[in-house]
């Protein structure tokens, strides 16, 4: 009797779901080949969302999912294979005073937190708020004085991972496991059974040509034009958030090296991060986002965007978001809203309206499996997305799962951080300039 043939699987897309797929798939011995191919030359990908100065990880979640997986990522960040990757710094959240709908999700959060044993420091006056956001460790770091009707709490158990790091880590053990990584590989089209019932593999714009028996696309926020035509209109699209970071001295990074990850839920959608190893202190605004014209992220792997954004001296963000950035800031850490800002950059999520994950068989093609949606959330969950994405290949996955993240489920409700927020169209004349950024000359981001 002949062994079954174990069998092949391509993946479109290096990024957190495709290479932590391929990480899964390689690790459980059931696939005779897994070919990761990307767009990008250069891995990780510069632009990708995945690919960034830093993520936070959090289980802070109104969503009882989503708060258990992010607990189980969490256990998987602290083992030391991701040492140097990872920094559970806290997590300080505000805003659950208040009676909007970021103040139930903020209050709903807490309460999840809480029930599950975590032992929270509730923040309930002016000085709790300073002592949590300038722990013993640091040296003195003034901190701005919130209103007395603040409230909030600190999280211990949370913090932040090293974006690029941790996805050049993944990069690293799929090769290690026998997997291929191939860059340059600008997937053009679906390739097709002669019946025309099924996917058999892509091809790309360079004339190669990808053969495999299961077919995962990953491709994050470039997924609705990838496969264009494929998606249910509007259910995955591509919102541009804004980012902004300072470098800071030795001296200020020795400072602020201890504080904790802040995220005000206060209607802004503000969060910081305490300075990474290389003194960049990065914070950014998680929001109802910004809309390309073409529908397609603008990045610096875009040469017309990367030509344009250079010859005009402009920063990758919209003026009012630069001018947000900066007073909320001032909010928390005045001391550093007033340095100049380093860096900007354009988060382009593979947004959903609803924040649940697309991880589903097309219905028409029974080999090609969509995996895309992270909504700015999925990043913390990196250590288990592989083998979530693998239970679902492998028709393996919860039936709830599969229904949350179904491809053709219907949309009824609203991401619960992100409600009454409008997107808005990404305009290049409202675009702010270098100048404003301060007296430092910005380095090139995405």
């Amino acid at each position: 009797m002949s062994t079954p043939t174990k069998p092949t699987v391509l993946i479109v897309g290096a990024g957190e779901f495709g290479s932590g797929t391929a990480v899964s798939l390689l690790q459980s011995g059931n696939y005779s080949s897994v070919t990761v191919i990307d767009r990008a030359t250069t891995l990780p990908a510069k632009d990708a969302a995945s690919c960034d100065v830093n993520k936070v990880v959090r289980f802070d979640y109104s969503d009882p999912d989503y708060s258990r997986l992010a607990r189980e990522s969490i256990e998987e960040w602290r083992k030391p294979e991701w040492n140097g990757i990872w920094f559970e710094s806290g997590v300080v959240v505000s805003g659950t005073e208040l009676d909007t709908v970021d103040g139930k999700f903020a209050r709903a959060a807490m309460a999840n937190v809480e029930a599950h044993g975590t032992p929270v420091t509730r923040l309930n006056s002016p000085e709790d708020f300073e002592k949590a956001l300038s722990p013993p460790a640091t040296t003195s770091v003034p901190v701005a004085k919130f209103p007395a009707s603040a409230r909030g709490y600190k999280n211990p158990h949370g913090g932040w991972a090293h974006a690029e790091a941790a996805v050049a880590k993944l990069h690293k053990d799929l090769l290690a496991l026998g997997g291929k990584l191939v860059g340059g590989a600008a997937m053009k089209d679906l390739l097709y059974s002669s019946d025309k019932k099924d996917v058999v593999g892509v091809s790309c714009e360079d004339g190669r040509n990808f053969f495999a028996d299961r077919v995962v696309v990953a491709t994050g926020s470039w997924t609705p034009s990838v496969l264009k035509g494929l998606m249910p209109a509007e259910l995955v699209v591509p919102t541009g958030q804004a980012i902004a970071a300072i470098q800071l001295s030795p001296e200020l990074q020795d400072k602020y090296r201890h504080i904790p990850v802040v995220m005000r839920f206060d209607g802004a959608g503000f969060y910081s991060f305490p300075p990474n190893q290389d003194g960049l202190l990065k914070f950014a605004l998680h929001g109802a986002g910004f809309l390309s014209a073409s529908g397609v992220p603008r990045t610096t792997l875009d040469p017309v965007a990367d030509k344009e954004t250079k010859e005009k001296s402009l920063t990758w963000i919209p003026r009012e978001s630069l001018v947000k950035l900066r007073h909320i800031l001032g909010l928390t850490y005045p001391e550093l809203a007033a340095l100049p800002f380093t860096f900007t950059r354009m988060c382009w999520y593979s947004d959903t309206v609803d924040g649940d994950w697309v991880i589903d068989y097309h219905p028409e093609y029974p080999s090609l499996l969509i995996a895309c949606g992270g909504a700015g959330h999925a990043f913390k969950f990196l250590p288990i997305m592989g083998s979530l994405i693998h239970a679902r290949l492998e028709n393996r996955l919860s039936s709830h799962l599969s229904t949350k993240w179904s491809l053709s489920r219907a949309v009824g409700k609203i991401d619960p951080a992100r409600v009454e927020m409008v997107r808005k169209p990404l305009k290049v004349e409202e675009l702010a300039r270098v100048r404003e950024l301060g007296d430092v000359a910005p380095s090139s981001k995405l």
